[in-house]
């Protein structure tokens, strides 16, 4: 199981990059996805991609042990005056040491303008892994814009299919942005009641924040990510506690250097603390893009440092690449 956690962080940082959850994402790149229904439901861009991942981590402490990922995928949105629709997919591949695995993750999120005020969101999302879990989630929402100010929630079910484990949960999240020229602001609640039948994940809650701001003719991205609650739905099921705690941040800048060509140098962190002796992880990704923009093209290579570390057990650390080009339409 703590393989499948360790997949799962690191196909997460892979992926491309997600942000905004209430409002469109407005990155100069014109390709960065959005992370909701919400979101989708307000964008009106329409471009198409495809992208090349490729990570490979060594064991610490003298061992030859080696972590190879691969993940090649597509992306894509495509708007109308009142329709969005944003896909994503991916199909990552990877050995640990003899083991391999697969996975597929894809997913389509839908967007209904009724409105210049209200709009209406519908997602599908799914995790497909070979070594026996699959996970679904849809999900549904709306904004609502008050006095300038975007109001959004929606609701979603994620259910979660292991060999002798069944069941799900639901995720309510809240919250609002704004936008300003070019600088977007935006926060939000998120609840994540406990798991049904056999699912033993304990309720959970989080704040998050997203922004976007240009300063001068550099722009500065961030999110902010804080969870807490509980880790088994039940006490009884460990003698060490039963919280649990969580922290992902990142923040990024892109710097011009030319008409046609940019660097992005950005950091990102991903820890969760919970009850045992090895279910203490964290992820550290330090990197830089390349990033080549001439008239609808925007090609970007990513060269990062990425570091895996587990509380008593085995780390590893290694080098990512990544390739992303997008057609914007």
């Amino acid at each position: 199981m703590k393989y499948i956690f360790i997949l799962s962080a690191l196909l997460i940082m892979a992926l491309q990059a997600e942000a905004n959850f209430f409002l469109p994402e407005m990155s100069r790149d014109g390709k960065t996805l959005n992370s909701s229904v919400l979101a989708v439901s307000r964008d009106t861009r329409s471009f198409a991609g495809l992208t090349y991942d490729y990570s490979d981590l060594k064991e610490d402490g003298g061992s030859n042990t080696d972590y190879d990922i691969t993940t090649p995928g597509a992306f894509g949105s495509f708007s109308t005056s009142d329709f969005s629709a944003q896909l994503e997919t991916q199909f990552a591949k990877s050995e640990l040491g003899v083991t391999q695995s697969s996975s597929d993750l894809s997913s389509l999120l839908l967007g209904y303008r009724l409105s210049n005020k209200m709009t209406l969101g519908l997602g599908y999302l799914q995790d497909e892994y070979e070594l026996g879990v699959d996970a679904k989630k849809v999900e549904a929402g709306g904004t609502l814009i008050f006095d300038g100010v975007v109001f959004g929630g929606s609701i979603a079910y994620r259910e979660v299919d292991e060999t002798n484990l069944d069941g799900g949960y639901f995720i309510l999240t809240a919250g609002m942005g704004q936008k300003e020229k070019n600088d977007i602001v935006e926060a939000g609640v998120q609840l994540m009641t406990e798991g049904s039948d056999d699912l033993t994940r304990g309720k959970r809650f989080s704040i998050f924040s997203n922004m976007t701001k240009l300063i001068g003719s550099v722009e500065v991205d961030g999110s902010f990510k804080f969870g807490f609650g509980n880790y088994f739905k039940d006490d009884g099921n460990t003698t060490d506690g039963n919280n649990y705690t969580s922290l992902e941040f990142e923040i990024e800048a892109e710097f011009l250097v030319s008409n046609n060509f940019y660097l992005t140098p950005g950091l990102a962190y991903d820890s969760s603390n919970a009850p045992g002796t090895s279910e203490d992880t964290s992820l550290v990704k330090i990197g830089n893009d390349f990033g080549y923009r001439r008239d609808n093209l925007d090609a970007t290579l990513a060269v990062d440092y990425i570091f895996v570390s587990e509380k008593n057990d085995i780390d590893y650390d290694g080098l990512g690449l990544g390739l992303n080009i997008a057609y914007l339409f």
